[in-house]
């Protein structure tokens, strides 16, 4: 199985022979391409133009980040035809009905994955459970998933002990928010780069609206995953008093992680996609991380006609 790679130092990519190397600060570094899906760049990196070449030719794609995990673009080379899909993609999305549904299975999936988290936490997700996802309208039903994330809010704080848990953003105002922020943005990459493999137009999306700020389609995916990928690595961190105080900076009323701590959470987080579960219908395990792509992939068949999609739930215990 292929997984991507983090890379959290300064430095750059470069071609040597046939090979990626890395080099950074305090480090040279192979890289094994053939086990490689992607790469995520969490600070400042450069490629050189061999580098471009060897990335090309085997199809990976690379990500950037600022030094907060914001995300800012993207290397991709995919010369591959897609205008059939795109065209069925942007009819599905001009057509109410036909979004709607799309959008209420994604919310539904959202839903799913939070009971799921919840419940292997010891918490009966009772109140979760109880809002009903069916919404005719998009208002509706991103109104449904910001009552979701609000109540999911509220447990998670309750799992982790902290008494009164509130999301803030821009700038995250504790640990667990910036452990939340940092986590969302790479989770986001990780959609984009699922989206991108599928074929699909990461512009277009049904349950966000498009946007010329960040790809729609990537953050309908990054939200059905976001409690298996970053709430399960944030918590297993804490569970196991990974994160110290000196893992963060502080300024002001923003806090934000330190490199060893964004090492250490982007460690934790390979760990959780390299998880994997065995899948009844291929006979053979399923990772974590293969799991987002799949999903893309049943959005394809989805919107070709060759499969009805339903919402992502859970099937292990």
């Amino acid at each position: 199985m292929k997984y991507p790679l983090f890379i959290t130092q300064h430095g750059e990519l470069k071609r040597e022979s046939n090979s990626l190397v890395f080099s950074g600060e305090l480090i040279k570094k192979a890289i094994p391409l053939a086990q490689i899906s992607e790469i995520h760049c969490l600070a400042r990196v450069s490629l050189t133009s061999g580098a471009i070449d060897i990335l090309s030719e085997k199809s990976i794609p690379v990500h950037f980040y600022t030094t907060k995990g914001d995300y800012k673009g993207s290397f991709i080379n995919d010369a591959s035809p897609r205008g059939k899909l795109h065209l069925k993609q942007a009819e599905h999305y001009l057509n109410p009905e036909k979004r709607a549904y799309i959008a209420q299975q994604m919310v539904q999936g959202i839903q799913n994955n939070m009971a799921f988290t919840l419940s292997r936490w010891g918490i009966n997700p009772v109140k979760l459970n109880s809002i009903s996802v069916e919404g005719s309208s998009m208002e509706e039903l991103m109104g449904i998933e910001a009552q979701l994330w609000n109540l999911y809010y509220a447990y998670f704080g309750e799992v982790l002990g902290v008494k009164d848990f509130k999301r803030t953003r821009r700038p995250p105002e504790d640990e667990i928010n910036a452990l939340i922020s940092y986590g969302n943005g790479v989770v986001y990459g990780l959609a984009l780069s699922s989206v991108l493999k599928a074929g699909l137009d990461p512009s277009i999306g049904f349950l966000h609206e498009p946007s010329e700020k960040r790809y729609s389609l990537a953050l309908d995916i990054a939200d059905v995953f976001k409690p298996l990928y970053v709430f399960s690595t944030i918590k297993a961190l804490i569970k196991n008093k990974v994160m110290k105080r000196s893992d963060f900076s502080r300024n002001k009323n923003s806090v934000y992680l330190s490199r060893e701590g964004k090492r250490k959470f982007l460690e934790a987080l390979t760990d959780t996609l390299r998880r994997t579960v065995y899948y009844k219908p291929w006979r053979r395990s399923m990772s974590y991380r293969f799991m987002m792509d799949y999903e893309a992939r049943r959005l394809v068949r989805h919107l070709k006609g060759k499969s009805k999609y339903k919402a992502f739930k859970p099937w292990w215990r």
